[in-house]
């Protein structure tokens, strides 16, 4: 009995650990306050001249939350907070992943994502 809760927890934590790239692209910018732009349109906003990127390339780990909404939670007060110091108001996302992190199958949240002053 003990094993099969076991288990059972362990699956819950796992499965509990990602989110598709769907899903992430739907929930994550419901968690900043900063604006949201995914790669095509914070290029044409570039383009058109309606952004500037104060910072290319930023590489954020985020703290590691309880479950995956908490890692959420902390990626997205981390954007926001590198968008207040780089004097922005908006970020485009350019990738995210989960890396492994130490032998009990935990995982933090990386972001990688430009800062933008827009109009």
């Amino acid at each position: 009995m003990n094993r099969l809760f076991l288990s059972m927890c362990a699956f819950a934590m796992v499965s509990c650990s990602a989110l598709t790239p769907s899903e992430f692209a739907e929930k994550f910018p419901t968690y900043t306050k900063s604006k949201f732009y995914d790669r095509a349109r914070a290029a044409e906003a570039v383009q058109n001249g309606s952004c500037k990127v104060q910072v290319a390339g930023r590489k954020y780990a985020a703290p590691m939350g309880t479950f995956v909404y908490g890692d959420l939670e902390n990626g997205a007060a981390g954007v926001d907070e590198w968008v207040g110091v780089d004097r922005g108001n908006a970020y485009a996302l350019n990738s995210f992943e989960w890396i492994a992190v130490g032998s009990r199958g935990a995982t933090q949240l990386m972001l990688y994502f430009d800062t933008m002053l827009c109009n």
